[in-house]
């Protein structure tokens, strides 16, 4: 890669960073400091406009490269540590060797060449963070639900399920059947239940208010099964989707697409890459679920019935490759800005059957 400044290689730890400046003719110096406010600080200063930065991805590289940005107004490129095999595959592991081997990256290769993560916008980075806390907030009252559950269970009364469970009403009926240490252990599981829930609601209307000002989020919900949730959960996951040149590089990013191990003779398709956001790859699955349900499912609905019926292929596999498919439908139309509309599949029978007739008339 060419550049009229340096290149800096940057190794994050959680209260201190190691950099690694490599002049244009070889040059290289080193320098380390705190990954606090002021360490940050120091660091920009020590960097120029013209100047390329690497940083691996992770917890504190988002906040470091904005600051960088804003502050320098040089090049920063986040990198995906899982496919930079040139640290993890050497001999020497060290955070200073780390910091030289990233700087070497952007001086030895070309942008198209490196494992680049895209920053999200301010407004993108927002959306997460409320949409993690949601995550969280939701793992949080299931467990709780599950222990309440449990504790009925254990004094005898096996015939509540766990639906019963997520009523504030129905368990403030139920708790009075429980005596002694049982009944003060599941009070306070339901004070916990009441709490979480009333934050959840909280992170609720912060959601919908988030829906109701963004018109990609409420074209994404046009789609059965998408609910302002997972359509918002898209947009602030996907960010620009001008990034992606087809569908296929859509599921690639979501990790959908299957690994490939094409050897010699060998061709064998494994399981999915899983390399996206887990959080939106889950949402999608979910929402794949309520699309094959619905009346409008159109093609989506009939080839999820065609590959789980006709084809014999698991429902598992069948809900992922339609969630997949739902992905890259979502993409086709925040891209050109269009509304849901259900379409009709067209099995690979039916396709061969009509090439093969029109052959046929081709040659009488």
């Amino acid at each position: 890669m060419e550049a009229s400044g340096r290149f800096v290689g940057i190794d994050l730890g959680k209260r201190t960073y190691d950099m690694c400046l490599v002049e244009p003719k070889g040059k290289i110096t080193r320098t380390n400091g705190k990954t606090d406010f002021k360490g940050i600080d120091k660091l920009c200063e020590k960097l120029g406009a013209d100047d390329l930065v690497a940083i691996e991805a992770c917890n504190i590289a988002m906040r470091i490269e904005r600051r960088i940005r804003q502050t320098v107004g040089c090049k920063v490129y986040i990198l995906n540590p899982g496919k930079l095999a040139v640290i993890y595959m050497s001999t020497r592991k060290t955070d200073k060797e780390d910091a030289l081997k990233l700087a070497k990256l952007l001086k030895n290769h070309d942008e198209d060449e490196l494992p680049i993560v895209t920053p999200p916008t301010d407004e993108e980075w927002e959306r997460r963070k409320l949409l993690s806390e949601y995550k969280s907030l939701k793992g949080a009252r299931t467990r709780e639900v599950n222990k309440l559950h449990a504790i009925f269970e254990h004094a005898g009364y096996t015939q509540f399920k766990r639906k019963d469970m997520c009523c504030e009403k129905n368990r403030n009926n139920i708790l009075p059947l429980l005596k002694g240490y049982e009944k003060e252990e599941a009070e306070r599981l339901i004070e916990r239940l009441t709490l979480l829930e009333k934050q959840i609601e909280q992170l609720l209307q912060k959601i919908n208010a988030e829906v109701e000002k963004d018109d990609k989020v409420q074209l994404a919900m046009t789609v059965p099964g998408i609910g302002p949730i997972t359509a918002l959960a898209y947009v602030a996951y996907m960010g620009d989707l001008s990034r992606f040149e087809n569908p296929h590089q859509v599921s690639n990013f979501l990790g959908f697409v299957p690994k490939i191990d094409h050897s010699c003779t060998i061709k064998r398709n494994g399981h999915t890459t899983k390399n996206g956001n887990a959080l939106l790859r889950s949402l999608l699955v979910q929402a794949a679920w309520g699309t094959v349900r619905s009346k409008d499912g159109g093609a989506l609905r009939d080839k999820y019935k065609y590959m789980s019926g006709t084809k014999g292929m698991a429902k598992g596999k069948s809900i992922v490759t339609t969630a997949r498919k739902l992905g890259e439908l979502l993409y086709m139309l925040l891209k050109e800005n269009k509304s849901y509309e259900p379409q009709k599949f067209i099995t690979p029978e039916y396709h061969i059957s009509k090439l093969a007739d029109e052959a046929l008339a081709a040659n009488m």
